[in-house]
């Protein structure tokens, strides 16, 4: 009788073993987060990873086919090799939803990118050096690139697609007149967008994928409102850092490394003082 209860004890716990098993397996693995690039925590997995080896005529060729650019301008040469991958990673750290496709589609299919020198103290602008063209001045880029600030450049290339992004705006369509009530409610968002509706929309949208620019008003824990406004009506909930008032890793791993190396941000020589940011006018 004995030999016949630990028979059945012994069934038994295999065929649990063998459920818990089939459970474990059956379980949804969650996806390997993509690594973070230059000025972005949590960008999309990259489809189209920067073309390290290729010459700059090759990258041109590939980034007007891989985001669908027009390119122009004269700053497409390799001393400004380093601005021109912030751009490229940039666009493929947003690839993963329709933000490209639908500011192509409200601005009419055109837009293009001009790299050239902007008047004054702007470092871009959208359709006022160039028409339909987002103009970015990869000269101007050297100032945040020799200052480890590489994550205003993404927020000023997002800022500026914002603005193209938002071009339906003289059509009232719902999600702008919700952002314009969003607006009137909770004032200010950044010292550069001050009282102005459209920039303050272009700067919500830019710190929200640039997470790791200093000083991004995010990290305040301040402007919650305007990130989940960004999050739905922009991103379709897709995020590229952590929740407000959490200031980012924006450590990068160095090509080839194991482990994450570099510095924060936040504890660089260039969190000691801004000095050197001009003010970004017209972008």
């Amino acid at each position: 009788m004995r030999k016949l209860l630990l028979a059945v004890v012994a069934a038994a716990t295999g065929l649990v073993s063998t459920v818990v098993a089939t459970q474990a397996e059956a379980l949804p693995v969650a996806p390997t987060p993509a690594p973070p690039v230059t000025g972005i925590p949590q960008p999309c997995t990259s489809n189209t990873p920067w073309p390290a080896d290729a010459s700059i005529s090759e990258i041109k060729e590939q980034l007007e086919a891989n985001f669908g650019f027009r390119l122009a301008g004269r700053h497409w040469t390799q001393e400004y090799r380093p601005s021109i991958k912030i751009l490229w990673e940039t666009l493929d750290a947003v690839s993963c939803t329709d933000y490209l496709p639908t500011l192509q589609e409200r601005a009419g299919g055109n837009v293009g990118i001009n790299a050239t020198s902007t008047s004054g103290w702007s470092w871009g602008d959208w359709s006022l050096s160039k028409t339909g063209y987002v103009s970015l001045d990869f000269e101007k880029f050297k100032g945040a690139l020799d200052n480890d600030d590489e994550g205003r450049l993404v927020r000023l290339v997002i800022h500026e697609l914002a603005h193209a992004w938002n071009s339906d705006r003289y059509e009232e369509p719902a999600y702008w007149k919700a952002f314009q009530r969003l607006q009137r409610q909770e004032g200010r968002f950044s010292d550069y967008a001050g009282s102005s509706v459209t920039e303050t929309f272009a700067d919500a949208v830019g710190y929200y994928v640039g997470r790791c620019a200093l000083n991004n008003p995010y990290d305040s824990g301040e402007h919650d409102a305007y990130y989940e406004f960004v999050k739905r009506e922009v991103f379709d909930g897709r995020e590229f850092g952590p929740e407000p008032g959490t200031k980012p890793n924006c450590t990068v791993p160095k090509a080839g490394a194991k482990d994450p190396v570099g510095q924060d941000v936040e504890s660089g020589p260039s969190a000691q003082g801004n000095s050197w940011v001009s003010p970004l006018v017209g972008d």
